[in-house]
This record gives structure tokens, C-alpha cells and sequence, in this order.
């Protein structure tokens, strides 16, 4: 996941603008390394990382030794244990289509965000990528398969504003004798690359 997704992750959490003295939770941290991305921008501030796996968590912790200011939960999306108001960021990769209830961790995202606050979320497969939707049958666990469309509509309906998005695009070279399991030829993945990883974001009304 980290050597796939860090070119365009990386890419995302510029556009951020994550200050020094930011609060910042990662929804879905997997093993943290977007989680510790966003801690090196929030030198002076914290970074949670929560993650339904405790196993994901346990890896995530072994391997943040060196950030004091980055910390680890075993959290539901769709029931964050946070006060109202305590991040200003909110960031998630990969992981909003997982979820059994995405308008209810929508809610819950927004409500830890303090006014002004900000979640960005990148997302590989959506309705508008069509290389991404045979994942849906390797990945073996529900998951949905939603538009952009949809997507704006329920940041919407979970009280976000501001709402946008844009492709952000993987730089790295694509190698001629490319295979994966994920793709069925180098040319379903050139197509997969020029559609790009789906970014949206909205912030929190002040």
C-alpha cells in the first residue's frame, strides 16, 4: 500500500496545507505511513492515526517510534472516540469505500473537524475509473463503487461545504514488462494511471 499509493499520497497531503501546529486525524492509517507523512508537516502539533485492525495499529506503532507527536487508536470510522472540534485536518487513503456506512463516517469525520476544518479523502476505485471495478471481485469484502456525483452528495448531506475534487495522477514510470494481479494487461494500468486517483475535499462551515 505504501509503494503504491505514497506518489499520489504524498501529492494530496500537499495540497493540504497542513500547518505546523495542525491536529490532524488519518481515518484508515493502515500501517501509518500516511500517518507519519502528515506528522512531519505537523512538527509542533499531533497526528491520530486510527484503524479498525488492531493488527494495522500494532504495525503503525512499531513503526513510529520516532515521532513524538504521532499516535495510534483501534477506532471504528463510523464511531470515532474523539471529542467534538479536536482536529483540523481529517485525511483518509484508500479506505471511505470500505466502510458499511459511508454517510454515518462522513458525520462522524465532520463532527471531530473544528470549524474551518478540512477532510481530504483519495479514493482508486470509483464509478468513473472502470479499470478499478474488477478489484471488487479480488478483494473478496463489500465495498462500494460510487461517482463522483455521489461522492459530492453525501459530503453534502453529512454537512461538509466546499466541496470539490480533482485527479491527481502517479508520476512514476510504468515499466515495460509491467503484470500485477490487479490489472489484467500494461494497458488496462496505463488506462487506470490517465484516469487518476479521485481526491475530494470539504471543510467544516464556520
Amino acid at each position: 500500500m505504501e509503494r503504491g499509493h505514497q506518489p499520489v499520497g504524498r501529492q494530496a497531503i500537499e495540497k493540504m496545507r497542513v500547518k505546523e501546529d495542525a491536529r490532524v486525524l488519518d481515518v484508515g492509517c493502515g500501517s501509518g505511513w500516511a500517518t507519519r507523512l502528515l506528522a512531519e508537516k505537523a512538527k509542533r502539533g499531533q497526528v491520530v492515526g486510527i484503524d479498525i485492525s488492531d493488527e494495522m495499529v500494532r504495525i503503525a506503532r512499531e513503526s513510529s517510534g520516532g515521532f513524538p507527536n504521532v499516535e495510534f487508536q483501534v477506532a471504528s470510522s463510523e464511531s470515532l472516540p474523539f471529542a467534538e472540534a479536536q482536529f483540523t485536518h481529517a485525511f483518509s487513503m484508500e479506505s471511505l469505500y470500505y466502510y458499511v456506512d459511508v454517510l454515518r463516517a462522513l458525520k462522524e469525520i465532520h463532527r471531530v473537524l473544528v470549524a474551518g476544518g478540512a477532510f481530504v479523502t483519495v479514493v482508486d476505485l470509483y464509478q468513473e475509473n472502470a479499470p478499478s471495478h474488477h478489484w471488487i471481485e479480488t478483494l473478496q469484502v463489500p465495498v462500494h463503487l460510487l461517482s463522483i456525483a455521489q461522492y459530492h452528495s453525501l459530503f453534502r448531506q453529512a454537512g461538509f461545504v466546499n466541496v470539490r475534487d480533482e485527479r491527481i495522477h502517479d508520476p512514476t514510470a510504468i515499466p515495460d514488462g509491467y503484470n500485477s494481479t490487479w490489472f489484467k494487461s500494461r494497458e488496462e494500468y496505463q488506462t487506470y494511471r490517465e484516469a487518476g486517483s479521485l481526491m475530494i475535499s470539504g471543510e467544516v462551515g464556520k
